[in-house]
């Protein structure tokens, strides 16, 4: 046996071993203790349901009017929606980063979606881009709402169309269809769509739902009588013309209402 004496050098050297990575065990605690922590987040929906006038839009089959009488059927419409920000009450926002949604009403699974990691609140206002940013529009994108196949995108001038819209009128004359492709770069449009007394709030373990009014009339119509469009001289418009600026006007000013909003 060793004496008491024998020991204690042993018992000095072991505490000097053990004292640093106890030490060490101690401050990784306290670190991992003052990390900042993880914000949480929440996820909102929403659910587009393309109309004209107060009628839902059909493809191809349905024939409507405009306030002046001038008739039209819709054979496509499509668009792309980016750039989403909530804000709320007290001015503060939070804007969706890399969000670029494809609009097709011919295929009505795009008319739904859900965007994640959104700060818990009550939110009362939303806005959003119609169209593509400077920073994208001229991208070569293979996926998603800026996948190039998805018929918003002219090769020739390598930028995006925002919003494409064809059909036919009679008032267009023989053999004329209707053709609207908007985009450039003066095209873009922001919407913020009212929500009055609504409150969009975004809760741990909910979803929420903001339900929007797409009318494709606003297009055409306008409270300034030069933004309004006559079939019988305006059919088709693209990049460069004077009229797509126009209709951009035309659908941020009427496009989009916020019909009701699901809390969940």
């Amino acid at each position: 046996f060793l004496s008491a004496k024998m020991m204690k050098p042993y018992s000095l050297a072991a505490l000097l071993v053990a004292l640093p990575l106890a030490l060490g065990v101690v401050t990784g605690c306290t670190k991992e203790k003052m990390a900042d922590p993880v914000p949480a987040t929440g996820s909102f929906a929403l659910e587009l349901e393309p109309i004209v006038g107060s009628a839902p839009l059909e493809l191809n089959t349905q024939t409507y009017a405009k306030a002046d009488g001038q008739t039209f059927t819709v054979s496509k419409f499509k668009f792309l929606l980016s750039n989403v920000k909530l804000t709320k009450a007290d001015g503060t926002a939070y804007a969706v980063p890399d969000g670029y949604y494809l609009i097709n009403a011919a295929d009505d699974k795009t008319y739904h979606f859900v965007i994640d990691k959104v700060p818990l609140g009550d939110y009362t206002g939303l806005s959003f881009v119609v169209g593509v940013d400077p920073a994208h529009n001229n991208g070569t994108f293979q996926s998603g709402g800026l996948n190039h196949s998805n018929d918003l995108y002219w090769e020739w001038s390598t930028e995006y169309v925002f919003l494409k819209m064809a059909g036919t009128s009679p008032q267009t004359g023989p053999n004329r269809a209707l053709t609207f492709d908007i985009g450039g770069a003066n095209a873009a449009r922001t919407v913020a769509p009212a929500f009055g007394a609504n409150v969009l709030p975004v809760k741990d373990g909910h979803v929420p739902e903001i339900h929007m009014y797409v009318n494709v009339r606003a297009l055409f119509e306008s409270t300034t009588p030069a933004n309004r469009i006559n079939f019988a001289t305006t059919y088709s418009v693209e990049s460069g013309s004077p009229w797509a600026p126009v209709m951009a006007d035309n659908l941020a000013a009427g496009m989009f209402t916020i019909g009701h909003i699901h809390s969940n």
